[in-house]
């Protein structure tokens, strides 16, 4: 295939930016795609609000999944707000070895299951699955009985109890990034699945299982 993205808004006529695109997509499987470099462009924050399952398979030069407006207008500060993906459950990546970034530097995906991770070793950073813990200051304005009933609200308790699991190289997950535990963003929120891989010393090549 020598498609290099599958969606170009500049040659979009009908289809205006800032529409909520792709809102129905559920599942997105693309393999063997070597010359492409990003996938969908998202410039809304609702745009796959119901994506489930995104699996990926040998695509040499994909570089982005989701580049976003955030991204081309420069905005990649620590304080950058993530996209959330609130129906993700299950990502697939396999043998990407120039992907950075699934969507911008930040992302939120507070129903995350799985996540199976073989060849991306440019990929440093993976989703957060818990909301930044509010600020002490904001805390302290808050009443005490709106905080609780906060925290006891079925998304808050969906995203302080969810841990995915993760199926990846043991190199790789050692290098990834993570902006820390009062950023919603920590690896001790991920349970890591020991597989074979786990503990072979191995050149940067994967095999699909």
């Amino acid at each position: 295939m020598k498609a290099r993205y599958i969606w170009d808004w500049s040659k979009s006529v009908f289809f205006l930016v800032g529409s909520n695109s792709f809102e129905r997509l559920t599942f997105l499987h693309l393999d063997y795609c070597p010359r492409l470099v990003h996938v969908l462009p998202l410039y809304r924050s609702k745009s796959c609000q119901r994506l489930e399952t995104l699996e990926i398979v040998c695509c040499g030069n994909l570089m982005e999944i989701f580049p976003s407006d955030e991204h081309s207008s420069g905005s990649q500060s620590q304080q950058e707000q993530p996209r959330e993906f609130p129906s993700l459950k299950h990502i697939h990546l396999y043998e990407l070895p120039k992907l950075q970034r699934i969507c911008g530097r930040r992302m939120l995906t507070p129903n995350l299951e799985i996540v199976k991770i073989r060849g991306c070793w440019s990929l440093k950073r993976l989703p957060s699955v818990r909301q930044p813990a509010l600020p002490l200051a904001v805390r302290h304005q808050q009443p005490a009985m709106d905080y609780e009933r906060e925290l006891l609200h079925p998304r808050m308790r969906t995203t302080l109890v969810n841990h995915p699991t993760v199926d990846c190289e043991k190199d790789w997950w050692e290098s990834l990034e993570w902006d820390g535990e009062a950023a919603g963003h920590h690896p001790s929120h991920y349970k890591l699945t020991h597989s074979a891989y786990w503990n072979k010393t191995q050149l940067r090549t994967s095999v699909l299982r």
